[in-house]
C-alpha cells in the first residue's frame, strides 16, 4: 500500500523546500562578516585618502566590532564542538553480544 503524501503545510521547513532555521543563521552571519571585512579596508582607505581623523576613529570601530565578532564565531565553533559527542548510543538501538 503506498502512502499517502503529506500535505505541504504539514512538512518541515526543509521538507518543502524553504531554508532551515539553521542555514538562515549562517547566512546572516556570512553576510555580517562580509559586511565587516568590507567596511574595514574601505574606511581606512577613505581616512588615508581624505586625512580625516574621524574617519580613522571610525575605522577603528569598526575593526574592533570585527575582531569581537570573529571571536564570537570562534566561541561558538568551540562549544558545538564539544558539545557534540564523538559517538552516541541510540538508546532503541538493539545492543548485541557477540560471544
Amino acid at each position: 500500500m503506498a502512502k499517502r503524501p503529506v500535505p505541504r503545510q504539514m512538512r518541515t521547513r526543509s521538507a518543502r523546500g524553504g531554508p532551515t532555521a539553521r542555514e538562515q543563521v549562517l547566512a546572516r552571519r556570512r553576510m555580517t562578516l562580509i559586511a565587516l571585512s568590507l567596511a574595514v579596508p574601505i574606511t581606512l582607505a577613505l581616512a588615508l585618502f581624505t586625512g580625516s581623523t574621524l574617519l580613522l576613529f571610525v575605522n577603528l570601530v569598526f575593526d574592533v566590532i570585527l575582531a569581537g565578532f570573529i571571536a564570537m564565531l570562534l566561541q561558538i565553533k568551540q562549544t558545538q564542538q564539544v558539545a557534540k559527542p564523538k559517538w552516541t548510543l541510540d538508546p532503541e538501538d538493539e545492543v548485541r553480544v557477540v560471544p
